[in-house]
């Protein structure tokens, strides 16, 4: 309830002012300004030439069938931004940007040219900075497939500031996750909709990724998780690998996770730090709500 009640707040404060409509100077100069960023100062690189449009609604996109794209992975992409001049005169993210990416192959997630049977995703995002109290908003990201499958998220950065280059590079070593809102929706007919990679698929091994869930669950902290929604987490491990419903999560961080507890978990092995302990040191500080809701048909 506590995660809910401080990303509230902060949206309610947030989503008052409207995006720009923007213009086709703006949709070209935020093209190139981006390619530039992606290609380290490469002006040679193809990708600048895709054309570069404003759809009625007022937002840029490029289409992925556009010559400039070698191979695309995508349909199209779709941008809007609050003072995007921030980033193409300064190299600084502007105040707010919204885009979309549709049409995406699932197996360009993981870099992989394998065709599946996988519908294609959007992916989408809303990002909102409060400057003054250097926070970041992720008033909404979301993944979602064709087939209805859904993962998103709403989250609180603080001690970030991005006024300036030099800002930025500080606020780098400074900047925490404070609160986190999660929600999945599972539609079960495809494992792995989104095309996650590493352990999150392990075909045709259903017993093993419950055994795994299961171990994991059993290492949180008591001080991460209470035992109703260790309880949560075990029903919706309990379904793997074809889960079908929602599952929701709420992450709470008293002080912040930063990048003291990243470094702990990178500089351990995996094996390391869930059986020595690394896992209360990860995880200081932070509490986990969870509820997992199952389609109809399914045991609750």
């Amino acid at each position: 309830m506590k995660t809910f009640v401080i990303i509230a707040a902060l949206l309610a404060a947030t989503q008052a002012g409207a995006f720009e409509r923007m213009t086709q100077a703006d949709c070209a100069a935020s093209w190139e300004a981006f390619n530039l960023l992606m290609n380290e100062g490469d002006q040679g690189d193809r990708r600048e030439d895709a054309s570069v449009r404003v759809t009625p609604q007022g937002w840029c996109a490029v289409r992925g069938s556009d010559p400039a794209f070698r191979r695309s992975r995508f349909d199209e992409m779709q941008w809007q931004a609050e003072d995007m001049a921030r980033f193409v005169n300064d190299g600084i993210p502007p105040l707010a940007l919204e885009f979309a990416i549709t049409g995406i192959d699932p197996g360009a997630m993981v870099g992989s040219d394998i065709n599946t049977s996988r519908p294609p995703l959007t992916f989408s995002a809303t990002l909102r900075q409060m400057p003054q109290a250097g926070q970041l908003i992720v008033e909404r990201a979301e993944l979602a497939s064709d087939a209805g499958d859904v993962i998103a998220g709403s989250m609180v950065f603080e001690r970030l500031f991005l006024s300036s280059l030099s800002m930025m590079q500080v606020s780098m070593g400074s900047v925490v996750f404070k609160a986190g809102l999660f929600e999945m929706t599972l539609t079960g007919e495809h494992e792995n909709p989104f095309g996650f990679g590493g352990d999150l698929a392990m075909r045709g091994n259903p017993d093993m990724q419950r055994r795994a869930a299961f171990d994991l669950i059993s290492q949180l902290p008591q001080g991460f998780v209470d035992n109703a929604s260790r309880a949560e987490l075990t029903g919706f491990a309990g379904e793997l690998p074809n889960p079908r419903g929602t599952f929701a999560m709420s992450v709470n961080s008293e002080t912040g996770f930063g990048l003291m507890q990243v470094g702990v978990f990178a500089a351990l092995e995996w094996v390391d730090t869930v059986e020595n302990g690394g896992l209360e040191v990860l995880l200081d500080g932070m509490t986990l709500g969870a509820d997992w809701s199952p389609s109809t048909g399914q045991a609750d």
